[in-house]
């Protein structure tokens, strides 16, 4: 759907490793969202206009805020412009979380191409820093980041650059911030929203992970394994009976979880995706 074309576009100014918070990028989507459906596809003065207030003499302060997360949503392919903004996602695709985390997995893997070459760490930072070691807790994410050779080859990442990162993944519910570092747990509310736009009422776990939960979160371990940021959201909704996890004696799929030797998983809650 993405054909921006805009010079901009080319170069360092459109990147996802942009000065942003997480709110900000869900209320300018949602703006443009709303624009669009009343049959409008917005300027970017006009989201300037509408997230910025003007001074006393009726110009506008610096619009750095509103423009960092225009290029953090249009490298995302959360935005597209033309004439103006339109939105590339579907209502269906799930709450803002899900959507965006999905665009940038798509980014990750090597199925959209990058605006820039840092754009497929987004993700991948969740990957290799935390769920393939099964970290929950990384101590100076800066200089864990910068020492992965996907990060090297690309010429590194700053620390603001980092800690952007840190605030979105944490608006996100991937996981939160700590004094010195990255804390990866995904929040039961987000894995639960991956499973409310899951197709299947039930299914074996390893099909449910591979096909659908990975499209949006990293979960394997280096040998394939659960990581435990995946576990103990899991374990959460089973405790609250949102979800079922039990074994099949027959399936050939792979089990998780240890010694339960769970093999299959039922969604209980609504598949509105919203």
């Amino acid at each position: 759907m993405a054909f921006c074309t805009h010079n901009y576009r080319v170069g360092v100014y459109t990147m996802l490793f942009r000065t942003v918070y997480g709110p900000e990028l869900q209320a300018i989507h949602s703006y443009v969202v709303d624009c669009n459906i009343q049959g409008f596809q917005p300027e970017r003065e006009d989201i300037q206009g509408a997230f910025i207030a003007r001074q006393s003499d009726g110009n506008l302060p610096s619009t750095q805020s509103v423009d960092d997360a225009l290029a953090f949503l249009e490298s995302a392919r959360m935005l597209e412009v033309g004439d103006g903004y339109r939105a590339c996602t579907r209502a269906d695709e799930g709450p803002f979380a899900v959507q965006l985390l999905q665009k940038m997995r798509s980014l990750e893997k090597g199925e959209a191409a990058p605006d820039h070459p840092v754009d497929p760490l987004y993700t991948l930072l969740l990957t290799e820093l935390f769920i393939e070691p099964d970290k929950l807790f990384v101590d100076n994410l800066h200089a864990a980041a910068n020492q992965l050779r996907s990060v090297e080859q690309v010429g590194g990442l700053s620390k603001e650059k980092i800690g952007a990162w840190k605030r979105v993944m944490a608006f996100l519910g991937v996981g939160r911030r700590l004094p010195g570092g990255f804390q990866c747990v995904y929040g039961p509310s987000l894995v639960g929203a991956i499973l409310a736009r899951w197709g299947s009422r039930e299914d074996a776990l390893q099909s449910f992970l591979e096909d659908c939960f990975s499209r949006v979160l990293p979960y394997a371990r280096a040998n394939g394994g659960l990581a435990r940021a995946v576990r103990a959201p899991l374990l959460h909704l089973l405790e609250r009976q949102d979800v079922d996890l039990f074994p099949l004696q027959d399936s050939q799929t792979r089990s998780y979880f240890g010694r339960r030797r769970y093999k299959a998983i039922a969604w209980k809650g609504n598949h509105d995706g919203n």
